[in-house]
Parts: structure tokens; C-alpha cells; sequence
């Protein structure tokens, strides 16, 4: 599958539905997760170290788009420091939905480069799969 078509969208808790526009056209979309850490268990009768898995880390997920001012204005509007919805919406339908607060910013820039923005979100749960039909029914239809 391509990354053509990858959607993002944004919606404040209350609301029911995500709006039918995209927020913002995207350059790719990060990881939906990070592996957990180990935690070592040893104690002085085991032969060999023991770890337990930790727990898995959201991490940070930023995405990249294309500087304009109508695209910085429009992060910039769901930046406000509240936990907002997020819906990643992949080619086929499917997609990963999340809780976090979400910031923007304008990339550095150097000569014969393309000016970039970086939307960064930080998860306050972890993304959750979504079938085609369930992102289907999260986005408004009109």
C-alpha cells in the first residue's frame, strides 16, 4: 500500500464526529507506538539475569506538512494546550485513533530546501486500530 491519501484529523472530546475535512495534507505519519523497556529482576540466586517486559511508550508522534499560512493557520487553530481526538485515516480505510495535545511549528530552512512545518502530537493513550468501518462512521458526512 502507498502513503497516497494518508488523512489527519482533529476533533475537541465533546464532538461526535470528525469533520469531513482533512486538517492538513501530511508528508507521512510516524509509528504508532515504541516497543516497552525491560525491567531487570535479578536477584542473587538467579544464574542468569531476569527482565520483565515494561510497559509500551507511546512516544511522541510528529507528522510533517508543507508550510503555507493557510496550513499553519489551521494547526494553529486546534493548538490550544486542551487534549484533543485524533484520527489518522490510512489509504485503505483504516486508521488509529488517539487522545493527545497537539503543537506546531515551522521547521529550520536552508537554501534550495522546501519550507516545512512540524504538527507534534503527544498520545495521553495509545493509538487504537480502527477498521475501515469505523473510521468511516468517526467522519462527518456532510
Amino acid at each position: 500500500m502507498l502513503d497516497l491519501g494518508i488523512e489527519l484529523r482533529v476533533k475537541e472530546e465533546a464532538e461526535e464526529t470528525y469533520s469531513k475535512a482533512v486538517l492538513v495534507a501530511v508528508k507521512g505519519m510516524p509509528a504508532t507506538g515504541q516497543a516497552g523497556g525491560t525491567v531487570e529482576t535479578t536477584t542473587s540466586s538467579d544464574s542468569v539475569k531476569v527482565y520483565v517486559a515494561d510497559r509500551p511508550d507511546t512516544g511522541d508522534m510528529d507528522f510533517t506538512y508543507n508550510y503555507s499560512e493557510t496550513n499553519l493557520e489551521a494547526v494553529n487553530d486546534v493548538c490550544d494546550n486542551t487534549q484533543k481526538d485524533i484520527l489518522i485515516k490510512l489509504p485503505d480505510g483504516t486508521g488509529f485513533e488517539y487522545k493527545g495535545t497537539i503543537q506546531t511549528w515551522v521547521n529550520e530552512v536552508s537554501v534550495g530546501g522546501i519550507i516545512e512545518c512540524t504538527l507534534h502530537t503527544v498520545p495521553s493513550v495509545a493509538p487504537a486500530y480502527k477498521t475501515a468501518e469505523e473510521v468511516t462512521a468517526l467522519i462527518a458526512t456532510a
